[in-house]
């Protein structure tokens, strides 16, 4: 405990400090919040240690003032474990915790909106998309910065609603009501099966006796793991406990929810990007007071400012969302294990198809596996098949609308697939078809001049999306008219490959009395809106649902028989060193889909490569066999697991500039034993939002300790204003 008049040393939350020195107005331990002033500016920070400054004692400014909560002794050493290891600073790490400041700040007043849903004007997407944002709030009032942040719309859609009365002023306060505040019970509700009675039973000899753990729960698709960590949740949780269960984004569905209720009596906390400011400050707060015990969240759900945190799980933990690359580069399941680690509780992963890290990590005895075999409740795997696209090429097809004189449009879907498709319609059930690839089509060319509609600002193509009638940039979202006539010679333009869009397309006029939807970032602005396609699909309003890889996890559809892969080649041969295993995770989940009910599914993938080993484990169900050999490569080659990678972006508004950093940088790279330093090189994707980009990789063996090295080289060169510096450690991502 430090005494009133102390120097201590505060961290704030921003990037460029390691903790300024300050006297305390007021008693306070390790970890304790305080206000202070830095530069004029008010910042919530946190006791970090003794002062160290050697400042003359008149120049140590006083704190404004200091609360009763703090973060705890092992939350600190977490905070400086990971500014080690993901080489962002502790100021960096702890913005990641102190992302809601206004939550230590008094109730005030704010103009707030509620909807009225009785409004007989026409709804436009922008519109349903506030009443979207209303609804993931549970009709909360909202402020218009809240809507545009939960809504993305513009000011001049929120003020044309309340003009026309779709939103009504309320003067309400910003109350600090602990609405969240759920108490939860067991409400005995599940059974589970022998081999999910086994795995609980292990778990909770782990949470009773205390102490870290780390569990695999290697479970195939519907064979009920979220069933076995709800059982540790309310163990870790009954036992006084606070529970984390993080999850990606897409998996936060309206089932999991329903789910969550029905075996705890109560919905859960939730804590995801679209909350309200007001909602963001009531679960921080309650979290910080121990109010509130158990969250259901995405990764920064980790970052909150746990009380006596006993359980975390991880769920789908192979799933890349995990990986942050805005505001610093950390992966969140590894970050949960450290934490857990740190504290001494017990940490679950879940998934049916592990990483490669994790599984090497039960290899080496550091993870138990716990693995579930059988589908809950008797429902059979899916018959899963290739398609040989060399000898079954699709066949051609007309639109109604198309004149005479055109020419059958080219197919995407093969006759064995039609045909399955024709079948599943028959016996009244439904149909999803896989396809990655946003938009109708992602290359639109000149087959005269060979111009190819391209981003201005990035170095990629535009894709054609139909419904928008626009090519859009997917990679800093600019939107440009389509061209009637190619730009530069005036000859048409013609499409290449095909988008989701183009699939639907092609199903409408194979199949015209089908009822499609699509599933997508472009048609699903909101999880109000995907959850009105789940239930349009549990009610069988949809025959044939066509989606990318929102589909593919999180979702239950007992009548959903067939699932179509369009094209399981698009991820087989890129750049990245996990391009087989990602394939491989996504494919196998996209065809747990099928057959969850009582009917047996069936899966066919349209391939050019059906003999690849990635889908060949997929057909025979062998994802062991294919993870050794796809292991034994990347041991040979010295990639993650079996070694280190170190990315250095380094980006600049003008290339001059760009070319002379990386220059001055790659002269002072360091010589290390067991090191190799390669780079700079241009990145695959050399300008974003009209930056310039170019890498350098460090690469070591698996015990090399890389990042003291990588931090002492950027610390020799000094870093010019109009450059950023963007350190990865083990990256996902090589664009």
């Amino acid at each position: 405990m430090f005494k009133t008049g102390d120097v201590v040393k505060i961290l704030i939350p921003n990037v460029v400090n390691a903790g300024y020195d300050y006297r305390l107005t007021a008693p306070a331990d390790l970890g304790t919040f305080v206000r202070v002033n830095v530069m004029n500016k008010p910042y919530i920070g946190v006791v970090y240690g003794i002062g160290d400054s050697g400042l003359p004692a008149e120049k140590i400014k006083d704190t404004i003032e200091v609360f009763p909560y703090k973060l705890s002794v092992n939350d600190l050493q977490w905070i400086q474990k990971m500014s080690d290891w993901t080489l962002m600073t502790p100021g960096a790490v702890l913005r990641l915790i102190i992302n809601v400041p206004d939550a230590f700040l008094p109730p005030r007043f704010e103009q707030l909106y509620n909807y009225n849903p009785d409004t007989k004007l026409r709804m436009t997407s922008a519109r349903q998309s506030v009443a979207d944002a209303f609804s993931a709030n549970d009709n909360d009032s909202m402020s218009i910065s809240d809507i545009k942040n939960i809504a993305h719309v513009s000011t001049s859609v929120i003020n044309g609603m309340i003009q026309q009365g779709f939103l009504v002023p309320c003067n309400v306060r910003v109350k600090e009501e602990n609405f969240c505040h759920q108490i939860y019970k067991d409400m005995g509700t599940v059974q589970l099966n022998e081999e999910q009675s086994v795995a609980a039973a292990e778990i909770k000899k782990s949470i009773t006796s205390g102490g870290f753990s780390a569990y695999l729960l290697d479970g195939i698709t519907g064979s009920g793991k979220t069933q076995v960590y709800f059982d540790a949740a309310w163990r870790a949780y009954s036992q006084g406990a606070s529970v984390l269960l993080m999850m990606p984004e897409i998996a936060l569905t309206a089932q999991f929810m329903n789910r969550y209720t029905q075996r705890f009596g109560a919905p859960p906390v939730v804590w995801h990007s679209n909350l309200t400011a007001a909602r963001r400050r009531q679960i921080w707060k309650g979290v910080l007071r121990g109010d509130i015990r158990m969250v259901v969240g995405t990764r920064s759900a980790l970052f909150l400012p746990w009380q006596n945190l006993g359980l975390i799980v991880v769920d789908e933990e192979h799933d890349g969302s995990y990986k942050q690359e805005d505001m610093g580069n950390y992966h969140a399941r590894d970050m949960a294990v450290l934490r857990a680690k740190i504290s001494g509780f017990p940490i679950i992963l879940a998934s049916a198809t592990p990483s490669a890290e994790t599984l090497q990590n039960v290899a080496d005895g550091k993870y138990v596996r716990l693995r579930l075999t059988s589908r809950f409740g008797g429902a059979s795997l899916p018959k899963i098949e290739t398609i040989d696209m060399r000898e079954n090429r699709p066949a051609q097809y007309t639109l109604p609308d198309d004149k005479e004189d055109t020419p059958p449009h080219v197919g995407f879907l093969s006759p064995v697939l039609c045909d399955a498709i024709g079948e599943t319609l028959h016996d009244s059930c439904q149909v999803m078809l896989f396809i990655n690839r946003r938009g109708f089509a992602p290359i639109v060319q000149c087959k005269k001049c060979g111009w190819i509609s391209q981003c201005p600002d990035c170095s990629v193509g535009m894709t054609y999306h139909k419904h928008m009638g626009k090519l859009l940039c997917h990679m800093c979202g600019r939107t440009s008219v389509m061209p009637e006539k190619c730009p530069v010679c005036g000859e048409s333009v013609s499409y290449r490959g095909a988008g989701l869009e183009k699939i639907q397309e092609e199903v409408n006029a194979r199949f015209p009395n089908a009822r499609t939807a699509l599933v997508s970032s472009d048609t699903m602005l909101s999880r109000q809106a995907l959850e009105r396609l789940v239930k349009r699909m549990e009610t069988g309003e949809i025959d044939i649902v066509i989606g990318t890889q929102i589909l593919a996890k999180g979702h239950h559809f007992p009548n959903l028989t067939l699932v179509g892969v369009v094209d399981a080649d698009m991820g087989l041969f890129g750049t990245d060193f996990r391009a087989a295993e990602h394939t491989f995770q996504q494919l196998f989940q996209v065809a747990g889909r099928a057959g969850r009910g009582e009917i047996p599914g069936r899966v066919l993938m349209q391939t050019y490569q059906p003999d690849h080993p990635v889908l060949r484990a997929i057909c025979d169900g062998d994802r062991d066999a294919f993870m050794l050999s796809d292991m034994a490569a990347r041991r040979s080659a010295k990639m993650p697991p079996y070694g280190q990678l170190v990315a250095i972006v380094v980006e600049a508004n003008k290339e001059s500039t760009l070319k002379k950093f990386c220059a001055e940088l790659s002269a002072a790279a360091p010589v290390a034993s067991g090191v190799k330093i390669m780079g700079p090189i241009a990145a695959q994707i050399y300008q974003v939002r009209n930056w310039y980009r170019m890498r350098f990789l460090v690469a070591g063996d698996a015990k090399a300790m890389l990042q003291p090295l990588v931090k002492h080289w950027i610390a020799k060169v000094r870093v010019p204003a109009n450059v950023r510096v963007k350190i990865d450690v083990n990256p996902q991502n090589f664009m």
